[in-house]
């Protein structure tokens, strides 16, 4: 799975892993407790993905180790 960076109207939402960029989608409006809109195609017409980018989209968490 990729981690993908997911737009709402070119506003960066958030990232979500998924085989492609519509899974990743899909996947992204489920876990916002959206998936009543997922047959809505003007409602995904609102969404775009990009393959998420380290230090763009995420950073990855440091741990310290003492």
């Amino acid at each position: 799975m990729i981690l993908y960076a997911i737009y709402k109207n070119g506003l960066h939402k958030g990232n979500e892993r998924g085989s492609n960029e519509s899974d990743a989608i899909q996947n992204y409006i489920i876990e916002a407790q959206l998936e009543e809109f997922l047959n809505d195609a003007a409602f995904l017409k609102m969404y775009s993905a990009t393959i998420a980018i380290k230090g763009l989209h995420y950073e990855e968490s440091v741990f310290l180790v003492y």
